[in-house]
């Protein structure tokens, strides 16, 4: 439609025209551009616009425009000066929703001699790709916006604007961190691409949102702006920081139980040292048969209680991942009959029939930790054992098919005639702690740890682990295990440390009075001299004087520790300072056995002390001051 005056007055503008235009389908308004605001429109841009009356839109201020619809109007104006019309593709959104109108503007003049611009609008729909984007637009629960190179927001889709109202958004105030905020909008708007997870403030509160930011010209102006998406990540980013939570609490509850092993395995192993120890010492002493009796109890009640630490601990290390196998072939046969050996003294004493039941088929040679095997295979003797009052026990080793080239399918198992274990528990048995009763572990005592432990190492070695028994008829206890099949190594005559050459000058440190009396007393029973000290500080003042062939220092030890005093030794000059330190204390775990070689003493020997241990670490180190013992050489385990 063309402009059909030249000179309309404001006043004048819906009388004028809003007699032909208020029945016009096509929305039709007089926008006023110098005083921001509209001066007529017909019932269709009322619609258009979301105003509830003429008067209702009219009164609306349009003055705060953002700068891309300021450049915009702007050209137009200049477009349309010398008369005529053009032709414009708008995209309004009057409420929340896009909504997009062909418009004719063109110039009219008001009577007071100003100007206004009377748009003639066509509702089209969009085309196929752009009311796609539209649509997805409007549905994502991403919010989109754009900001001009002010920072003030000048698109944004219903989500956007849900979280974000109002007309004035701007970038930096989206952030919790206004700093932070006007930061990240100055790297971006310098051409860097922003990607991260931020707090932000919005209509529904503090929220975690995953941000991505990015320079893009505007669309309808070119001039740069801002386009960012964000996603609602306030549920994953509160999931994450619970799990770090709990995850620190839980190494912070397996730091505490590890300690408290420590410690607890401290302190029983520095009074079992003594008790043990002494009972030794005291068995090789002329006694009467009562008198020796009543020491073998004392001994069979100190061993019981090493053997309840020794499964809390080992149970503790299987827990936490803390063990791993060896492997190296080892002979089948010598195996089962060397772990069966050791029950034949306690079988023999119940008067049982201990057997071992070999098939012929099984390999004589396997590739494995052989030592977690016996380990196995022990607490099922003694269980067996220990339940059985009559009859017979029987180890037994067969070949099953099903294994892959190169390997054996092994069953081992321990057959026994004793009380077995009722239907109800053969679910649990092996569960921690767990026993066939209270009235069982009353007569029987036990940790109810040995299967425990059983099961954590064979299921370790990719095995199976399992129980049959019927109550009163006995258990059978079996694991199947598949194992490399290997070749028997070359012989080789064992390293055994020969006995010192002369008699030794030790030196012993330790906090305890009675473990300072037994040490002295072990090794001067081994034909060595020895001086004892109560501390570290006491251990460097003597080793300074000089004339020690090897230093037994305890750890834990009151005004200066064992560790201190090996880093004073070592800083000694000479041969003095290569004096070799061998830890003697009831810290007995790997770690703790690797930090003392890593802090510069030579080697180690765990209380409660083995005399033969003892003799033989002081035998490797006696002769050979200030040097390694030969490649190879390792008495308990670890390579010296």
């Amino acid at each position: 439609m063309k402009p059909s005056a030249d000179n309309i007055a404001a006043s004048d503008v819906p009388a004028r025209l809003g007699l032909g235009l208020d029945g016009l389908r096509r929305p039709v308004w007089v926008f006023d551009d110098v005083r921001k605001r509209k001066v007529y429109a017909n019932r269709a841009a009322v619609a258009l616009w979301g105003a509830a009356s003429l008067d209702e839109l009219l009164a609306r201020d349009f003055s705060d425009q953002s700068p891309a619809v300021r450049v915009r109007m702007e050209d137009i104006a200049k477009r349309i000066e010398g008369g005529g019309a053009v032709e414009e593709r708008w995209t309004f959104y009057p409420k929340g929703l896009p909504v997009t109108v062909q418009t004719t503007i063109s110039r009219i003049l008001l009577p007071d001699g100003g100007q206004a611009l009377l748009f003639e609008g066509a509702t089209v729909a969009p085309e196929a790709d752009e009311h796609r984007a539209i649509e997805a637009l409007r549905h994502t629960s991403a919010l989109v916006s754009l900001y001009d190179a002010d920072g003030f927001r000048i698109f944004g889709n219903p989500a956007a604007l849900a979280s974000y109202p109002g007309e004035n958004t701007r970038f930096a105030e989206i952030f919790a961190d206004g700093d932070a905020g006007g930061a990240l909008w100055a790297s971006t708007l310098g051409g860097e691409t922003i990607e991260g997870a931020y707090r932000v403030i919005t209509a529904h509160g503090e929220r975690w949102h995953g941000l991505a930011a990015r320079r893009t010209p505007d669309p309808v102006t070119g001039d740069p702006c801002i386009l960012v998406n964000e996603t609602d990540i306030t549920e994953e980013v509160e999931a994450q920081s619970a799990l770090a939570d709990a995850r620190q609490r839980a190494e912070a509850a397996m730091a505490a139980r590890q300690d408290f092993l420590a410690n607890m395995s401290h302190e029983l192993r520095t009074p079992l040292t003594s008790i043990l120890g002494f009972t030794d010492l005291l068995d090789a002493s002329e006694l009467d048969a009562e008198q020796r009796r009543r020491l073998a109890r004392i001994r069979d009640a100190g061993t019981v209680l090493l053997d309840t630490l020794n499964d809390v601990l080992d149970f503790s290390k299987l827990e936490a991942g803390g063990v791993s196998l060896e492997t190296r072939p080892f002979e089948l046969r010598a195996l089962l009959g060397a772990t069966a050996g050791i029950f034949e003294a306690q079988a023999g004493a119940k008067g049982l029939d201990l057997k071992l039941d070999i098939d012929p088929f099984c390999p004589a040679w396997l590739e494995g930790d052989g030592d977690r095997l016996r380990q196995v295979l022990v607490n099922f003797l003694g269980n067996a054992v220990k339940f059985t009052q009559v009859g017979s026990v029987v180890l037994s080793a067969a070949r099953r098919e099903g294994a892959q080239p190169g390997f054996a399918r092994l069953e081992l198992a321990v057959s026994d005639t004793g009380v077995g274990v009722p239907e109800a528990m053969l679910g649990f048995v092996f569960d921690r702690f767990a026993q066939a009763g209270p009235e069982v572990s009353r007569k029987f005592g036990g940790t109810g740890l040995g299967l425990a432990i059983s099961k954590e190492i064979v299921e370790l070695m990719g095995g199976q682990i399992g129980v049959d028994s019927i109550a009163g008829e006995g258990a059978r206890f079996w694991c199947v295990l598949d194992l490399p099949v290997a070749v028997a190594p070359e012989s080789r005559e064992p390293e055994v440390p020969q006995a010192p050459s002369r008699p030794l000058n030790l030196l012993v440190a330790d906090d305890n009075e009675a473990n300072r009396e037994l040490i002295g007393a072990l090794v001067r029973a081994m034909g060595h001299a020895a001086d004892v000290v109560a501390d570290g500080h006491a251990a460097v003042e003597a080793v300074a004087s000089g004339g020690y062939d090897l230093v037994l220092m305890d750890v834990q030890m009151p005004r200066m520790d064992g560790l201190a005093a090996t880093r004073a030794i070592r800083a000694m000059p000479g041969e003095t300072g290569q004096t070799p330190i061998i830890a003697l204390t009831a810290n007995v775990l790997p770690e703790q056995i690797a930090f003392y070689r890593a802090s510069g003493m030579d080697d180690h020997v765990g209380k409660p002390i083995s005399p033969r241990e003892l003799l033989l670490k002081i035998s490797l180190w006696g002769d050979d001051r200030g040097r390694k013992p030969a490649d190879g050489a390792t008495l308990d385990g670890v390579r010296a």
